[in-house]
């Protein structure tokens, strides 16, 4: 289950030291306080980005519901600019609905800063969905970081200057110098990369020159800063003026700013060895990170070399690639052991790698290894799913880079190859809208380049699946029966049935019981016919399912037990937790609550703590047996809980509610939970359910599951409330928050830091098992603790 982080931003850490900008920082906290939109626009490497990060980082205690980064510099189509948003802020999948109608809605009762970087290459696009957010969403502001504004109504823009220089005319000393903001980040820089060098009256002056040249450009200066090592500063700016004077003119209709930056990085190019040049420009088909591996596949193989054809083996990229660090053209996270490059510096290899003629060979190798790394997710054990799951989300971008040059190269075979490896992630990680698309987008090419027999039915039968998924319904029926005509027609006897499988799991999705049976049982025949154990337990699982819900536990039971040692067998974690939740629904309806206990408490224990989109059944199984086996209050509280929960899964997984909530049953429950409760009680426990995080889920669970003695003693013993395990000085902290003081009006009245009353508003968000201050508030309101 996908739980939203404690902390109310995803700003990415800094590494380094932020210089200067005091009057920009003030600028831009004053626009966004008035403004609903403001663009930091200016020359690549001018500093856009990290000024507004800091920014938005000291706007964060003024928006409820948290400060989002929108990266847009791994995106290679406009398409994707609503998705990347709608995953940055957590919004929940909303199936077949339009995406931007159904962002505008979700984010229209938020109040919250999204900050959009690198806008420059996706302009159009994303003007157009600033315009309808910020005219839909009123609690909503936007900041943005592009080369150019976005030019629509509303915008307020504010161009990022070069750092803070010394006059042309001026002769310092190193302590008048070092005032300047743009000789202050080249002296920290420098020294970074060179510890012995010493900022001095001696090196005052060649390192005044440089910042003058470089125009005070941020990047600019970092990337001159990296060659101190080995050159000096004197000499440095010996080669950087002559270097200038060559390439000034090399671009007339650019900037006067951007002829520098892209002068600076074409003389750092020149600088570079063969190898490293090879290196640099093959890096630019990466988008996002990268690790060592990626390179080294991706970069080696022949290349034209000043005399003749030459070729670059793996250890050779790898040597070049940590001498590319050392120079400040690519960076590397020391905590992912990850590359990246400057979105500026991939945009300059990128067009050197155009001419070089590289570019299809080494997208070539790009998808190559990316396909690999799909087809060894798709072989991996089932208990090596968590892991690889990581690993996929990881390098995304890469893989969607991939795809999409697959797609638009008509490799038809390759992105299909693709697609199908990865479609049971998109499925798993509620990518089902996206993976449909990508899936969608190879069917097409198939009809002009037509895929191999064998996987035009895994194409159809996977569009089948994640159609449902996201209830585009009547899509989801035309592709299965697509699928079954294909596996039927070549006598496919397993794809027979996974397909017959998968249309009685849409039959039951429909509650369409009967069909659902029906097919769960033709399923099962087949692959009991050709002894398949995988689909063996797949349609017991389903039989089990519609059997147990309809009362018939003589047959359920064995089916369901069956079903469960087979997965037992076959290792995978996330059906054995499924197989338990549904097998424990069939003892709990012939009233054997201890057998339900047990499996209920295992399936818990997986579903709460790992990943996973199948939540359904175990938290239907913990509803049933909380209600079956309350004696208290406090029990029946927790049944409610459970029930918030329910309807909380299923609001972030389904487009529309699912039927069974609507059932006659559930009405039912809702019911007598009503008149144990009261109303009020049993919508505040509601409320409480449907906010808990996976770890707040899992005890919920073990109380649940408990043996009955103990059980009791446990809701004896726990809190009766998530604000009682609030320390007192948090019960202060969260009172005054509720009151509408900020984070600094908080730390005046107890006497304590801003940073203290951060901290302690943090551990409440977690206690509570809420995202965000506003969300806080609310359960103060609710709870009577202002």
């Amino acid at each position: 289950m996908s739980i939203a982080p404690s902390l109310r931003n995803n700003l990415p850490a800094q590494v380094s030291s932020f210089i200067g900008r005091e009057r920009e920082l003030a600028d831009v906290a004053r626009l966004l306080r008035d403004q609903r939109i403001v663009t930091l626009t200016g020359s690549g490497g001018a500093g856009k980005t990290r000024l507004a990060f800091q920014a938005a980082a000291a706007k964060q205690n003024h928006f409820a519901d948290g400060v989002w980064l929108v990266e847009l510099a791994p995106l290679s189509v406009p398409d994707f600019v609503t998705d990347a948003i709608a995953k940055a802020v957590g919004m929940p999948d909303p199936g077949e609905a339009p995406l931007q109608s159904a962002l505008s809605t979700y984010l229209s009762r938020k109040r919250m800063l999204l900050v959009f970087d690198n806008c420059e290459h996706l302009l159009a696009e994303c003007a157009r969905v600033v315009s309808t957010l910020v005219a839909q969403c009123p609690g909503v502001r936007v900041l943005c970081t592009s080369r150019e504004p976005l030019s629509i109504a509303g915008e307020w823009v504010l161009r990022v200057p070069p750092l803070s220089l010394p006059e042309t005319s001026q002769t310092l000393a190193s302590d008048d110098a070092i005032s300047y903001d743009a000789v202050r980040l080249f002296v920290e820089r420098a020294r970074a990369a060179e510890p012995s060098f010493r900022f001095s009256d001696v090196t005052a002056a060649p390192v005044v020159e440089i910042c003058r040249r470089l125009d005070g450009i941020p990047l600019a200066l970092e990337l001159a800063a990296g060659r101190v090592r080995g050159m000096g500063v004197a000499y440095l700016g010996e080669r950087l003026d002559d270097r200038f004077r060559l390439l000034k003119s090399a671009d007339v209709t650019g900037a006067p700013r951007q002829r520098t930056l892209l002068a600076l990085v074409d003389w750092s190019y020149g600088l570079l060895s063969a190898p490293e040049r090879v290196v640099l420009r093959r890096l630019a088909v990466f988008h996002g990170s990268f690790d060592a591996d990626a390179a080294k596949f991706v970069c080696a193989g022949e290349y034209d070399g000043t005399e003749g054809r030459a070729t670059i083996g793996s250890d050779a990229v790898f040597d070049a690639l940590t001498r590319l660090v050392d120079k400040s053209l690519v960076q590397f996270d020391q905590s992912g052991e990850r590359y990246r490059m400057l979105e500026t510096i991939r945009l300059f290899a990128a067009e050197h790698l155009d001419e070089a003629g590289e570019t299809n060979f080494t997208n070539r190798q790009h998808v190559g290894y990316f396909l690999q790394l799909a087809e060894m997710y798709a072989l991996a054990d089932s208990a090596e799913l968590n892991t690889w799951f990581k690993r996929i989300e990881l390098e995304h971008d890469n893989l969607r880079a991939a795809l999409d040059w697959a797609i638009r190269a008509a490799w038809s075979h390759e992105a299909a190859r693709l697609v199908l490896d990865l479609w049971p992630f998109w499925r798993a990680r509620t990518y089902q809208r996206e993976g449909l698309n990508w899936l969608e987008r190879v069917r097409e090419l198939d009809e002009a380049h037509p895929l191999p027999l064998e996987m035009r039915p895994r194409l159809y039968n996977a569009l089948g699946i994640l159609a449902n998924g996201v209830h585009a319904l009547e899509r989801a029926r035309s592709y299965q029966a697509e699928a079954l005509r294909l596996w039927t027609e070549a006598g496919d006897t397993a794809g027979m049935a996974q397909a017959l499988f998968d249309i009685g799991w849409q039959q039951w999705d429909a509650v369409d019981l009967v069909s659902a049976k029906m097919n769960a049982d033709a399923s099962l025949s087949l692959a009991e016919s050709i002894a398949d154990k995988r689909l063996i337990a797949s349609a017991l699982l389903l039989a089990g399912l519609v059997d147990a819900h309809l009362g018939n536990t003589a047959p359920a039971i064995p089916a369901l037990e069956r079903a469960l040692t087979l997965w037992r067998a076959l290792r995978d974690v996330d059906s054995i937790a499924s197989a338990e939740g549904v097998l424990a629904t069939a003892y709990l309806r012939e009233g054997d609550l201890e057998r339900a206990r047990s499996l209920l408490a295992d399936a818990a224990h997986i579903h709460f703590q790992t990943p996973s989109s199948t939540l359904t059944g175990t938290l239907v199984g913990l509803m049933f047996l909380a209600e079956a086996s309350a004696r208290s209050r406090e029990q029946m509280r927790d049944v409610a809980r459970v029930v918030g929960a329910l309807t909380a899964y299923d609001a972030a997984t389904s487009l529309e509610p699912s039927p069974w909530l609507q059932s006659a049953e559930n009405l039912a429950l809702a019911a007598r939970l009503t008149q144990a409760l009261g109303k009020e009680d049993f919508e505040r426990m509601f409320a409480e359910g449907e906010r808990l995080t996976s770890a707040g889920l899992l005890a919920l669970a073990q109380r649940i599951t408990a043996p009955s003695g103990a059980s009791e003693a446990a809701h004896d013993a726990a809190p009766t409330a998530a604000h009682d395990a609030l320390t007192p000085r948090e019960r202060e902290v969260l009172r005054l928050a509720a009151q509408g003081l900020t984070n600094n009006e908080i730390a005046r009245e107890l006497t304590i830091t801003p940073r203290t009353a951060n901290a302690h508003l943090t551990a409440i968000y977690s206690k509570l098992g809420v995202t965000s201050r506003s969300g806080a508030i609310r359960y103060a309101i609710e709870h009577q603790l202002g």
